[in-house]
């Protein structure tokens, strides 16, 4: 059994005490940065580990600008895609994908001065070399690697011939991992893996100060944001949550990138919509200020959108540092529909319970009803879904 989203964050106290010494750590996959998805994820851990004195190097994918890896400090370290005398490289062959590993592993450590401490590897939807590459340098020089997993790469696959060659390609990787750091407890279940190699880790937040509070004009105009790509089989149902929002004399808006199809679909339904900020911490401070509430919703059948059966959502987390109300409009086998099966959350709706939700509008209008909404998610804020809590756990892990 997968261990669950909510288990208790129990960092040791060898994780909180400065180290004798700098501990190094690599770090191999696609390049951290600001953004969205998972690299942004991964930069705000490599960002904490540097601060508390972690000397940090980056293997990026080929090709990728490395002015993130200048502007800290880390040094980038490029592998060769192949040498002369490298014999070919197929990483669906056991034998060809452990020797690559394996050369890879002396070409990194010939560019280091002193070996790291640890390894860390995030392992993308759409790409797993790099982290082939970390489970060859950790297992030639016996070093811990941990490997963040946030998204099944079987949902991503032109077709299930490739996705069953994929999965099989990262469920070595993590089979080869000290720690195999997962999402979400679904996203674990995939694999076969030996429980205690198996954490779940929830992605971390950027976090947020300064809280919403309950003001008049949040009920005056009650607007509740939708923010976030938005995928095609997503349309219906956002369409249904927008006429259900406008039952109760409130207003969906759209916070998401312009796309042709999103275009048309803003003024069929006559939505508002936002354009999306240059960073991450203008987005949430115009929620913040801007936001009566909250809506994560997806597809009206987890068949719709595969990938959220195991991948949890990140922004979920993102907003609840920001002290309001947030409906989750989800399929009960989602994710994020078993966590709020589990969790008891009380304001997560089936895509078949639209006058629900717009009871759940209206009970924004009044200050008793938004205090009431909003005091669960930010519960959550300070205990499993605490970004201090979240990267003392990683940390644990690599010290350890």
């Amino acid at each position: 059994m997968a261990p669950a989203l909510s288990q208790p964050l129990n960092p040791t106290a060898s994780a909180e005490k400065k180290v004798s010494r700098a501990r190094r750590l690599v770090y191999f996959g696609h390049m951290p940065g600001e953004g969205t998805g998972s690299p942004i994820i991964v930069y705000r851990h490599l960002l904490r580990l540097a601060s508390q004195g972690w000397d940090v190097q980056i293997v990026p994918e080929w090709g990728q600008d490395t002015a993130v890896c200048t502007r800290n400090g880390w040094p980038a370290l490029t592998l060769s895609h192949r040498k002369p005398w490298w014999p070919p490289f197929d990483p669906n062959n056991a034998l060809s994908r452990n020797l690559r590993a394996w050369l890879w592993a002396g070409e990194i450590r010939s560019l280091m001065d002193t070996p790291p401490d640890a390894v860390l590897t995030y392992l993308s939807a759409f790409s797993d070399t790099l982290s082939l590459a970390a489970v060859g340098f950790a297992r030639r020089y016996r070093l811990p690697l941990a490997t963040i997993h946030h998204d099944d790469v079987r949902c991503f696959a032109k077709n299930p011939e490739d996705g069953s060659r994929a999965h099989k390609r990262y469920e070595w990787i993590l089979r080869n991992s000290r720690k195999a750091l997962f999402a979400s407890p679904a996203l674990a279940a995939c694999y076969r893996l030996k429980q205690e190699t198996v954490t779940v880790l929830p992605p971390i937040p950027e976090g947020w100060n300064s809280p919403a509070t309950w003001q008049p004009i949040r009920a005056a105009a009650t607007r509740i944001y939708y923010a976030g790509a938005i995928w095609p089989a997503q349309f219906a149902l956002l369409a249904r949550i927008s006429r259900a929002l406008d039952a109760a004399g409130a207003r969906l808006v759209v916070l998401s990138k312009e796309t042709p199809e999103l275009r048309a679909f803003l003024d069929a339904e006559s939505m508002e919509w936002v354009k999306p900020f240059a960073s991450n911490r203008e987005a949430l401070n115009h929620l913040a200020h801007r936001a009566s509430g909250l809506v994560v919703s997806y597809a009206d059948a987890v068949g719709e959108m595969p990938w959220i059966e195991s991948s949890f959502p990140s922004k979920f987390i993102e907003y609840s540092h920001l002290g309001l109300p947030c409906a989750i409009v989800s399929p009960a086998e989602s994710a994020i529909g078993r966590w709020a099966a589990q969790e008891s959350y009380p304001d997560f709706f089936l895509p078949c319970q639209m006058e629900a939700l717009t009871h759940w509008a209206e009970s924004l209008k009044s200050a008793e009803g938004w205090k009431a909404s909003a005091a669960p998610l930010a519960a959550h804020a300070r205990g499993m879904f605490n970004p201090d809590a979240i990267q003392r756990q990683l940390e644990e892990i690599l010290l350890n």
